[in-house]
């Protein structure tokens, strides 16, 4: 059964696709989005993370971990947590580093979705979510995220940065003081599964992320051989081959490459010896002295 926070979210959810396939320029966009997301390498991506997470869920289930009344909180998990982090990878000019992912583990557990995970312990009534706390949160998040990405809006930012804490802080109090309230609610063992269950997903999506940056990165590097491709198609393909026995999943390394004029002279390189030759012999530019 649905909470009043969630029954909330799922009407304000219904009503902006309602809304959204309205509008002409949405409906006549709908045909090239899903010709987008069906392109083999996507639906592939996707499939595997879907599979990825299911696995993760059954495996959950099958330890006494998981249960159904966390299915919201999965789904949740999935659309934020997961499908966020894979199209923060997919944003050009991302270096693929430990910080990254370091970065996005983080992300994926900031105060704002956590709150959402443990203030469905104790929400307002349905009224208050639906008409004040669910599209007040969602507009302010949405102002702080164009802010944050329009020159000249720094100020802005910085003053509906504030308000975004202040509201977070003032709610994640009053759960704290309907923890202490009502305490016996948080102390059965599937509560305190429920609150664990973002840190767990989270740590667990990390090997399938690592897999769509690797995806990304090739991509991003074939492309480039292909294009500046110099003896023909047969030796193209080799020179892929080539390149992922060269540094495999050390995307950090792979990234540096792409980024040096090397990838360049790689690409117009029209035989097998010349490119072997190319790739054995590059290395990294030591970093200037400070």
């Amino acid at each position: 059964m649905l909470t009043s926070r969630q029954l909330a979210i799922v009407l304000w959810l219904a009503i902006f696709i309602v809304w959204a396939l309205t509008m002409d320029g949405v409906r006549s966009s709908i045909g090239s989005l899903l010709k987008t997301l069906l392109s083999p390498k996507l639906l592939a991506l996707f499939t595997v993370i879907i599979a990825y997470n299911v696995a993760v869920v059954w495996w959950l289930w099958r330890i006494g971990y998981w249960d159904s009344t966390m299915l919201y909180d999965t789904l949740t998990f999935f659309a934020v947590g997961a499908v966020g982090s894979v199209s923060r990878a997919a944003t050009q000019g991302v270096t693929y580093d430990l910080r990254f992912f370091l970065k996005t583990v983080l992300v994926n557990l900031e105060v704002m979705v956590l709150f959402a995970f443990l203030s469905d312990l104790f929400p307002f009534n349905f009224w208050i979510e639906f008409l004040l706390v669910v599209p007040g949160i969602t507009i302010l998040v949405m102002l702080v995220a164009v802010t944050e990405r329009q020159e000249g809006a720094e100020p802005a930012h910085r003053l509906l940065s504030g308000v975004q804490a202040f509201v977070g802080f003032a709610l994640i109090g009053y759960v704290v003081w309907q923890a202490v309230r009502n305490y016996e609610q948080l102390l059965n063992t599937q509560a305190l599964f429920a609150f664990g269950l973002p840190f767990v997903m989270s740590a667990m999506f990390i090997p399938v992320l690592y897999l769509a940056c690797a995806v990304f990165a090739y991509d991003d590097a074939f492309r480039v051989v292909s294009f500046k491709s110099g003896g023909g198609k047969r030796l193209t393909r080799w020179k892929k081959w080539r390149l992922f026995l060269r540094f495999g999943f050390n995307l950090k390394m792979l990234q540096t490459f792409r980024r040096s004029p090397a990838i360049h002279e790689y690409g117009w390189l029209k035989t097998k010896e010349e490119a072997r030759a190319s790739l054995a012999s590059w290395r990294v530019a030591p970093e200037p002295e400070s």
